[in-house]
């Protein structure tokens, strides 16, 4: 994904997704961070310096300032959002019944395209989802 040259959006909210984004931000393509939080008072970490400075990094929020601390209601908004402004998702696992699936099962409905990896664990994607 990095290599095709696509503006990338996601939360990068657990170690793994930090862990994508730092590899991403070693790329050309635009970055767009979209934190579960305000961004009012952020401060930026100095690995996101190099990419913020040269404009390849931008952070939006749909959030308002009062909202300082990550929860699981607004990761769901965020993802919600980050749904709504993105033209295809990549999600890397979505179990039956989860609250991931049934983002993928809406943002289908809307006709959002949905890819995901190859793998018996995500077969229940396989319904609406491309492989990659």
């Amino acid at each position: 994904m990095r290599d095709q040259g696509r503006t990338l959006i996601g939360g990068f909210h657990s170690p793994m997704e930090w862990e994508c984004l730092g590899i991403l931000l070693r790329g050309k393509q635009p970055v767009i961070w979209v934190p579960a939080r305000s961004i009012v008072g952020m401060h930026l970490k100095s690995e996101l310096q190099p990419a913020f400075s040269t404009g390849r990094l931008l952070i939006l929020s749909p959030f308002e300032q009062k909202h300082k601390r990550v929860t699981a209601a607004l990761a769901e908004a965020r993802n919600r959002f980050v749904g709504a402004i993105a033209d295809r998702m990549f999600v890397a696992h979505a179990a039956p019944g989860s609250r991931t699936m049934t983002l993928c099962e809406e943002l289908h409905a809307h006709g959002k395209k949905i890819v995901t990896v190859s793998d018996p664990a995500n077969s229940a994607l396989a319904q609406f989802a491309d492989w990659i």
